[in-house]
Formats: C-alpha cells, sequence, structure tokens
C-alpha cells in the first residue's frame, strides 16, 4: 500500500465553499483536488493500492481510498465536490471516529498527531524534503506513508512532531515541486521499483 498525507494550511473546512472558486473560498482546495488526482488515478482507472489523507487545518482528516472510491474523475471540481460532501459530515462525527460520506472517503476529527499516531503500525513515514536523501540513493521501503505539505512549509509544531514520527527524509531534487506533481514522481519511482 502506498499512502500519501497531504497537510493543508489554509483549505476550508467549510462545506458552503464555491465550486467555482476552490483557490478563493475553498482556501486553496485546488491544490488539494490536484493532489487526489495524482494519488489515485491512472489512466481509465484508480490506483487499488493508493490511499490518501487530507488534513485539513490541523482538525479535519480526510482519508480516501484507492481500492473503494467510487465517482472519481480528474477534474478539480469534481473532486472537490466529493471533498464537500464529506465536510457536511462533520457534523456527524464523534471525536476520531470515521464516518463514511460516499464510497471511500471517510472524514475524521484527527489532527497532525492523532493523524500519525493512528496510521504508524501500517507503514513507514517519509518525509519528503528538499534537504533529504537523494531518491537516487534512497531505499524505498515496502509500505511507505508520504507526508508533504501544501504550498506553506510545515510549521515549527508540525515539524517538532515530524520528527517524533518520522525516521526519514527523502529528497526528489533540490528544486522545490508543487506536492501535487511530487505524488506522481513518488508512484513513477515506485512502479519502476515492481518491474
Amino acid at each position: 500500500m502506498r499512502q500519501f498525507i497531504v497537510v493543508s494550511h489554509t483549505a476550508t473546512i467549510d462545506p458552503g465553499f464555491s465550486l467555482n472558486d476552490l483557490p478563493g473560498s475553498g482556501g486553496r482546495m485546488d491544490l488539494l483536488c490536484r493532489c487526489v488526482g495524482s494519488s489515485l488515478l491512472i489512466s481509465h482507472a484508480s490506483r487499488s493500492n493508493a490511499r490518501i489523507y487530507l488534513l485539513l487545518q490541523n482538525q479535519i482528516t480526510i482519508r480516501i481510498e484507492g481500492s473503494e472510491i467510487r465517482y472519481l474523475h480528474p477534474d478539480e471540481r469534481c473532486i472537490a465536490a466529493l471533498i464537500k460532501k464529506a465536510l457536511e459530515k462533520i457534523p456527524d462525527t464523534i471525536g476520531q471516529i470515521e464516518v463514511e460520506s460516499t464510497p471511500g472517503i471517510y472524514i475524521s476529527k484527527r489532527n497532525f498527531r492523532s493523524l500519525l499516531t493512528s496510521i504508524e503500525s501500517s507503514g513507514t513515514f517519509i518525509h519528503l524534503d528538499e534537504e533529504g536523501s537523494s531518491s537516487h540513493t534512497f531505499s524505498l521501503p515496502q509500505e511507505p506513508i508520504f507526508i508533504l505539505s501544501d504550498h506553506q512549509n510545515f510549521s515549527p509544531l508540525e515539524t517538532d512532531i515530524l520528527t517524533e514520527y518520522v525516521e526519514k527524509t527523502m529528497s526528489l531534487g533540490p528544486i522545490s515541486l508543487h506536492a501535487d506533481h511530487s505524488i506522481t514522481i513518488i508512484h513513477n519511482l515506485l512502479d519502476n521499483k515492481t518491474i
């Protein structure tokens, strides 16, 4: 299983955002939508061996399962509509217990620490950072969990939490890339590794 955690600092947790204004009223929801597409979609199908977690404002976690997802199309508006339906379920969530909004999409009230704690036994955390070990020499584990930030850097508190949970930091190169592009490169590395 390939897992991705995308930490969003600005995406709204209000389901009232406009599908016509994802960067504005959605608080850069467009970035998250691109990450979902890069994580789960391939040509005419979805990756059954991939999962993505979206952490919004360190309060809400949305888990999307590639093996269960339905109605997922590559356009940002479609993906945003599925996230919007998930956010509408916030009143139904009780603590960290997940609620399914649509097939393959689950929402809970988990912050960064509780998210990492809940999944740490399912794989090896890898922080993607320009200062990490080169992907050319990096030994990818069997069950990787990649952690990325949105268009903002991790906060000092998030960095402290990362140091508690993450043993490995990997670099895709010296140039800072968009999160969705990084995910695509990761898939390519893993796809080629299995050949």
